[in-house]
C-alpha cells in the first residue's frame, strides 16, 4: 500500500514540476463525428434502432452464473434463499428486476461492452436485490463478483461501492465516460433524492455537455427510491427536475400524417439531451426512475 502511495505521489508531484514550464493548452482532437456535416452523417447512419436480441441460451448461462453460489465461499444464509430463487425463476422463464439488470448487463459483456456501476450502495443494492458481490461469511477468501467471469474472453465488469459525495463521485463517472466510449457507465444513488447533492454536475455537463462543448456522454443514472415510510429525502427522486431540464424544443415534438419524420422515436433519441425511464421495481411503493 505504501509503494503504491509513493508512486502515485511522485507521478503528481512530476506532473506538478512539468506544469510550471507550460506556456500552452494541447488540445485533443474531437471525436470525428463532430466534424463539419459528421454528425448529420452520423444520425442518418444510425437512425434505425438496431437489433439488441439475443437466443435464449445466452440468457440461460447468465442467469445460471448469477444464480450459483460459488463452491469457493460460503454465503449469507439469507443470500443462499435469494440464489435458489433466482434459480427457481430461471427454471420457470420468469424474470425479476435482478435478474433482468444481469441480462443487460451480461449481454453487453459477452459483446466485449465494459461495463462499470459505481455508487454507495451499489454491490447489495438499495433495496436489497442485485448482490453483485458475493462475501465469504468465513472472512478466508476474497469477495466473488457474480458478473465477471461469465462468458471466456467477456469484457471487464466493475462493481463497487462508494464514499457518500454525489458530487465527488458523479463528477468522476461523467469524466470516465467521456474517455470510454465502448463502455456502459452507470451511477446508482443509494436513494434518488441524494441527487441534490450533485446537482450542478447535472446542470452543467450532464443535461448540456453535448450543446456546449460537443461532449457526448454515455452515462446512466439510476435513482432508485419509494414510499415506504423512511422519512425526508428517501422519499422521491424529484422526476419533474430533470423534465425541466429536457430540451424544450419544437422541432422534438412528434408530427403527424404526412408531416411526420420517418422513424422518429430514433430522431427523438438521438436529438434529446437526456432520456428519462420510470420503472416499477419490487413493490408498488418502489420505483427506480433512470435518465441517460
Amino acid at each position: 500500500m505504501m509503494e503504491e502511495a509513493t508512486k502515485c505521489r511522485s507521478l503528481y508531484c512530476a506532473a506538478f514540476e512539468k506544469a510550471k514550464f507550460m506556456n500552452h493548452l494541447v488540445k485533443n482532437p474531437w471525436p470525428e463525428e463532430y466534424e463539419d456535416d459528421a454528425m448529420e452523417k452520423m444520425r442518418k447512419r444510425h437512425v434505425r434502432m438496431p437489433d439488441t436480441g439475443v437466443n435464449e441460451g445466452v440468457l440461460k448461462r447468465i442467469g445460471e452464473v448469477f444464480s450459483t453460489m460459488p463452491a469457493e465461499i460460503r454465503v449469507h444464509k439469507r443470500l443462499a434463499t435469494t440464489l435458489l430463487q433466482r434459480r427457481e425463476m430461471l427454471n420457470m422463464r420468469m424474470v425479476s428486476w435482478a435478474l433482468a439488470e444481469a441480462f443487460a448487463f451480461g449481454t453487453l459483456l459477452r459483446e466485449g461492452v465494459h461495463v462499470r456501476l459505481s455508487g454507495q450502495d451499489v454491490e447489495r443494492g438499495t433495496f436489497s436485490h442485485r448482490h453483485h458481490i458475493l462475501h465469504d461469511q468465513n472472512g478466508v477468501h476474497a469477495p466473488v463478483s457474480a458478473l465477471s467471469d461469465v462468458f471466456p474472453g467477456q469484457a471487464e465488469y466493475v462493481v463497487c461501492n462508494s464514499s457518500l459525495s454525489e458530487y465527488a463521485v458523479l463528477g468522476f463517472e461523467y469524466g470516465y465516460s467521456l474517455e470510454n466510449m465502448r463502455s456502459l457507465i452507470c451511477w446508482e444513488a443509494q436513494f434518488g433524492d441524494f441527487t441534490n447533492n450533485a446537482q450542478c454536475v447535472l446542470d452543467q455537463y450532464i443535461s448540456s455537455g453535448e450543446k456546449k462543448w460537443g461532449l457526448n456522454s454515455r452515462i446512466v443514472l439510476l435513482l432508485p427510491h419509494g414510499n415506504e415510510g423512511m422519512g425526508p429525502e428517501h422519499s422521491s427522486a424529484r422526476p419533474e427536475r430533470f423534465l425541466q431540464g429536457c430540451l424544450d424544443d419544437e422541432e422534438g415534438c412528434p408530427s403527424v400524417g404526412k408531416l411526420a419524420k420517418p422513424h422518429f422515436p430514433m430522431h427523438q433519441l438521438l436529438d434529446c439531451n437526456w432520456q428519462i425511464i420510470v420503472t416499477a421495481d419490487f413493490l408498488p411503493s418502489t420505483v427506480i426512475i433512470t435518465f441517460c
